[in-house]
């Protein structure tokens, strides 16, 4: 886990999240969006300029050609968390 996983408030949405969807929402409306995984190199580039503190321009070709990639990003980023989003104490509720 690094810097990806770093919230710059625990309030606030953090920003490869916000980068992310704000994306998706304008240039991802595409079936699988979710569903299907964006190259694994794409998304370690696009990782690492993230875990760098800067926000990447995602207007690039690279993840206009590839948009599965930034999808894929915001899937690792729930899938390394240290606590699930929704946490172990709710997991009873959902049986």
């Amino acid at each position: 886990a690094g810097p990806l996983l770093t919230p710059s408030c625990c309030c606030s949405v953090p920003q490869v999240l916000k980068s992310c969807t704000e994306f998706i929402e304008k240039h991802g409306i595409v079936d699988g969006i979710y569903r299907l995984s964006g190259i694994a190199s794409n998304i370690q580039k696009l990782r690492h300029e993230f875990d760098s503190e800067q926000i990447p321009d995602l207007t690039k070709d690279i993840y206009i050609q590839d948009i599965h990639c930034v999808g894929s990003l915001c899937k690792l980023y729930f899938r390394e968390l240290p606590n699930p989003l929704l946490t172990y104490q709710l997991y009873e509720k959902f049986s």
